[in-house]
Formats: structure tokens, sequence, C-alpha cells
């Protein structure tokens, strides 16, 4: 009897060790995960964590950068060196001296690195004369082809400007010039003339009216010949940058729902998302629930605008603007046959039939959603909070499968889910 009480016990202690290991991350119920590898960006490290989807920890760390569209590259500035990582494996495949301190451009408003042609033939890295109390005296840059086996161009100019894109060619190199603290927009340097155009970009729809605003995230089209780009401000509504990468210099103006930043903050909440097909480009902002849906096609337009979520108080959306955790990150992902698209609410995320823009199912109550990324087959929804949990959820069933924390630090993006 002894024997058997003691083995009973002994039972229960595994019983229990499994309830408690399960609670601390898989959801009962919930589905089993896939083999992945996350890819988070993290700020107060500087580096890139890879998270490992079964383990929930991190396997191994690679320098904040730029990746390629495939990848196979990840481009990172320490000191004066440009360094070409292989992301599999963490191995340096490239280096190249600088002729200075220059860094990567931000791809999004909290700091996310960009700089990277579509194609990824070219890379731009940018530097500023410092100027106490007021905006930089001089911009400096650096076009370098990713080769990195020829010295780099030098571009040179006075006043503040930074790099907002580059065309295909390497030869069109698109900047933010800042005028004063609520003045901006769109030049465009030739790189072989190595001359400032001295037109700046106006929507071809409306000449008279030029491309102002804080940029805070661009997507590319499949074919890399269009970057579009969503730009707030201060006191008109915002707007998506259709610019085109190939040929000649030609910039949209599509105006989207909403007011200025200065009223109530929510305009920093935007966030874009591309159907696979590359036919319709998604605009959502979590804190006010409005969604738009772009034609890709030969309107080029503002097709449908919805409001999803009632949004969340002023007061909540700018201590979030103020920790710049959701200023230009993507919260919004489109599933890979195009019927659903996902985006960040004003608490947890929300699942939108594209076919009538109607929100069907909301998850992750109670979180602050700053990123999202779709698994390679589509099937696993990963979702990143604000505090750096991430929330693992079949696209299937929209159920929630497991939440954990990799504790790797101060979260900036969701960049990549790749089979592991």
């Amino acid at each position: 009897m002894g024997d058997e009480v003691k083995s009973m016990r002994g039972l229960l202690s595994v019983v229990l060790v499994v309830v408690v290991v399960a609670a601390c991350g898989r959801v009962p119920g919930g589905t089993p995960n896939g083999d992945f590898k996350l890819y988070e960006a993290v700020s107060d490290s500087h580096r890139i964590a890879v998270i490992d989807s079964q383990s929930h920890g991190i396997e191994r760390w690679l320098p904040l950068g730029t990746p390629s569209s495939d990848w196979n590259h990840l481009y990172s500035v320490a000191g004066t060196t440009l360094t070409d990582t292989d992301p599999q494996t963490g191995s340096v495949r490239s280096s190249l001296q600088l002729p200075g301190y220059y860094q990567l451009p931000p791809a999004t408003m909290n700091g996310l690195p960009g700089g990277l042609s579509q194609d990824g033939r070219s890379i731009v890295l940018q530097s500023f004369d410092s100027a106490p109390g007021g905006q930089p005296t001089g911009s400096h840059f650096l076009v370098v082809n990713t080769s990195l086996s020829q010295a780099p161009v030098q571009v040179d100019m006075k006043g503040f400007l930074e790099f907002d894109a580059i065309s295909n060619d390497g030869q069109r190199l698109y900047l933010i010039e800042y005028l004063s603290a609520s003045s901006y927009r769109v030049r465009i340097y030739n790189v072989s003339a190595q001359q400032l155009d001295p037109q700046v970009v106006v929507d071809k729809t409306d000449p008279k009216d030029s491309m102002t605003g804080l940029r805070l995230s661009g997507i590319p089209s499949h074919d890399g010949a269009f970057l579009y780009s969503i730009y707030v401000r201060q006191t008109d509504g915002p707007f998506i940058h259709a610019l085109t990468l190939d040929g000649g210099p030609i910039a949209f103006c599509i105006d989207l729902p909403g007011s200025g930043y200065q009223a109530d903050g929510s305009g920093f909440s935007w966030s874009l998302a591309m159907s696979a097909d590359g036919s319709r480009l998604y605009a959502a902002n979590a804190a006010t629930g409005s969604v738009s849906e772009v034609d890709l096609g030969s309107s080029l337009s503002v097709a449908r605008t919805v409001q999803v979520d009632s949004g969340k108080p002023v007061a909540a959306v700018l201590a979030q603007d103020a920790n710049a955790k959701g200023l230009g990150t993507s919260a919004a992902v489109v599933s890979l046959d195009g019927k659903t698209l996902v985006t960040a609410a004003s608490s947890g995320i929300v699942w939108i039939d594209t076919s009538s823009l109607h929100a069907s199912v909301h998850s992750l109550a109670g979180w602050t959603v700053s990123g999202l990324a779709l698994s390679p087959d589509g099937k696993v929804l990963y979702a990143l909070s604000d505090s750096g949990k991430i929330a693992e959820i079949s696209m299937g069933s929209r159920q929630v499968a497991a939440t954990f924390d990799p504790a790797a630090g101060y979260p900036l993006a969701l960049m990549r889910v790749e089979a592991g």
C-alpha cells in the first residue's frame, strides 16, 4: 500500500509539472505550433533576436540592420564599417570601410533601419552636421553598391535632408527636405549629375500640392516599381505617397480619412499591408479603427473606407506614441488567399473580411499590439505586444495557441517569420 501511495504521489507530481509548464506558454485547447524562427528587432541592445517558436527561447542574435528582400543579406553599420551578414548563420559575408561615421536611415518612424533599393543593388547611408538646439546645417549621404566591392558615391548638401528612397537604377535619390519644424517636402537628387533637382516632387493629379508631412513607413509594390509611403501632417489629413522607382519620377497623393496629428495623436497609428497578388493595399489605423482599401490598378485611389473599431482614449494613444512603440510599425497583414485582413485595434487585433471589410472576430483583448507577421505557409499569425510578449494564433481557427515572453528587450518590430 505504501508503494502504491508513493507511486500515485509521483504520478501526481509529474502531472502538476506538466500543467505548470503548459500554463507558462501553451494555451489549453490551442492548436500545436509549427517550427518557425521569429526575427524580433529590439532597440535597447540594437540587435535582432532570432526566437525559436517551439522553445520560445532566443536562439541567437544578429546586428540590427536592413535585410534584403530574400533575407540572404543583412546590412548593418558599426563605427565606420558597413557589414553584410548572413542572417541564417550570423557569419560576415563582406564588409566595407566607410569614409567617416554614417548610419542606416530609418525605414519607420520608430527607427527600424532602411536605406535599401527595392532591387537590392544599392544601399544609402546618411549623416548630419550637428547643430546644437536646432536642425542640422549639413546632410551627407553615401550611395553604396551592395556588392561592397566599389567605392561609395558621396553626396554632400547644405541644410537638413533625410533619405526617403532610391530608384532601382541607383541614379535618383529621393530626399525629405525639412524647411522648419512644420514644413517638409520631397526632393530628388540626380546621383550621376551630382545635382539636386530644383523642382519639388508634387502630386501629378494636383501639381499645386507638394508632398509635405512626416513619413511613418513604406511598402513596395511586388515588382519594385512603386513605393507606397504613409505620411501624416500636423493639421491636415494623412495620405499615401505613391512614388515610381522605375522610369520617370512620378508621384501620386492618395488621401486617407482623419485629421492632423496635432489634434489627438491618433495619426501616428497607421499601418500598411498589401495583398499577396499586389492588387490591393490596406491602410489601417489602430487608434481610430479606420480601414481603407486602395485599388493599385489604373485608378490608384481609395476604393472603400470603413470603421471597424471604436478607438481608444486619446490619452492612451499619446502615451503609446510618446514611447515610439507603435510609430510606423507593421501592425497589419493580409492572409495569403487575400480573403482576410488582420490589423491591430484599440485593444488586441481584429479580423476583417476583405470582400465586405466587415470585422468578424476580435482577439488578444487587453493587448497593445505593435507588430504582426505571418508564417511562410500562412497558417500561423504572430502578434508582438508593446511589452515584448508574443502570441501565436491559428489563421484557420483564429484561436490563440500560445503566448510567451522571450525577454528579448524593448521591441521595435516583428521583422520576419521563417521555417525552422
